[in-house]
């Protein structure tokens, strides 16, 4: 085999394989805004003077729900200094889906904004970009 040949078939061997290690690293070209897979990102923010204890029990409330894959620990907010006051917690709720396609899983979602509403603690929820 010559070293046309040879090179040839390395270009055809590397076209073939670019889509797939491109995809198992993670560099797809598909646009989709930050979060391209779950579990999604759902951040809630906390008041300022909220305890640990009381933002882990608004939190525990809600985890019942059947969008909710897991809940990470609450911790002070690192953010842009203007996005929320000094001293508020958040916490993160790892979510199944981002955007409900079914009925059944729109309301599962609603239901699940709605018991972080419930609680006096939290400010805000929403998807990280």
């Amino acid at each position: 085999m010559g070293l046309r040949a040879r090179t040839l078939a390395a270009t055809a061997v590397l076209a073939v394989l670019a889509p797939v290690l491109l995809a198992a690293t993670g560099c797809s070209g598909q646009a989709c805004g930050g979060q391209c897979g779950p579990p999604f990102q759902l951040q809630v923010v906390f008041r300022p003077g909220t305890s640990s204890q009381a933002a882990a029990a608004a939190m525990t409330h809600c985890a019942a729900n059947s969008q909710v894959v897991r809940i990470g620990r609450v911790h002070n907010f690192h953010g842009p200094p203007d996005a929320e006051p000094p001293g508020s917690l958040t916490a993160t709720v790892y979510t199944r889906l981002l955007w409900p396609r079914t009925r059944t899983s729109r309301q599962q979602q609603d239901r699940l904004f709605a018991c972080l509403r419930q609680s006096p603690a939290v400010t805000s929820a929403s998807f990280l970009d």
